[in-house]
């Protein structure tokens, strides 16, 4: 296999496949090796954020769903934080 840093040149890549370059993909065998791992600590990063503080939408803010094959808001929701 030989390495050729060029291929990946402003005007060499146009002609490349859109995931030509896919070091740490989503599936098979190059697939990351601490995917697991960060999925537990995102987890568990979120679960100390819930236990130490409070959330609330912010004053006046009204949430109107948009419904999809995935329901979502129609705008960003915005959130104020208060410790417990």
């Amino acid at each position: 296999m030989s390495v050729d840093p060029d291929r990946f040149s402003p005007e060499n890549i146009k002609q490349l496949p859109s995931l030509a370059y896919q070091p740490f993909g989503f599936a098979g065998k190059r697939k990351c090796p601490g995917w697991r791992f960060s999925i537990v600590e995102g987890l568990v990063f979120l679960s100390v954020l819930i236990k130490r503080f409070k959330f609330h939408l912010v004053e006046g803010q009204e949430v109107k769903p948009v419904h999809h094959l995935v329901t979502s808001p129609a705008e960003e929701i915005w959130v104020t934080a208060t410790e417990r």
